[in-house]
């Protein structure tokens, strides 16, 4: 019976310990029917306060075991507070040569994270809005979510 009632108190302490103090954004955006089309814009509006610390920008993915290709190309274009703009071309690898998923998942959902900018500032505080487009020639690929993560890198 001591086993039984340490069980709450051990769970508390995982939960705790996996909280992620330094996580300032991480958001997944459902694409209609879990198919991403070109047609199918996501935007992420951050809102950022922190201009002094560093920040790793993450761009995430979910997507079915029928995905076709080995990799996904995404614009994204980063829009800041006052009207400065990025807009890049991201070659995302989903799968290995040899046809294994990068991504992480078990039946048939994978979910992947990119490391899009490492050590990055924002120059102003305000509202950061990114939008990830699907930039392949294939017109609807099975994606599921896409997704933004910004976390404070400690020094």
């Amino acid at each position: 019976m001591k086993h039984v009632s340490a069980l709450p108190a051990l769970i508390l302490m995982l939960a705790l310990s996996s909280c992620d103090t330094d996580m300032v954004y991480n958001r997944f955006r459902p694409i209609n029917d879990g198919i991403w089309t070109w047609e199918d814009r996501q935007e992420f509006p951050v809102e950022i306060t922190d201009t002094a610390s560093m920040h790793q920008i993450y761009l995430q993915v979910r997507h079915t075991v029928d995905y076709p290709l080995q990799n996904l190309y995404m614009f994204v274009k980063v829009e800041g507070p006052t009207g400065q703009q990025l807009k890049d071309t991201v070659n995302m690898i989903i799968a290995e040569p040899d046809g294994t998923w990068k991504g992480k998942g078990v039946g048939r959902l994978k979910e992947l994270r990119l490391l899009y900018r490492k050590s990055t500032v924002f120059g102003h505080a305000g509202t950061y809005t990114f939008t990830l487009e699907q930039g392949m020639r294939t017109h609807s690929l099975p994606v599921t979510d896409v997704g933004v993560r910004i976390e404070r890198v400690n020094p």
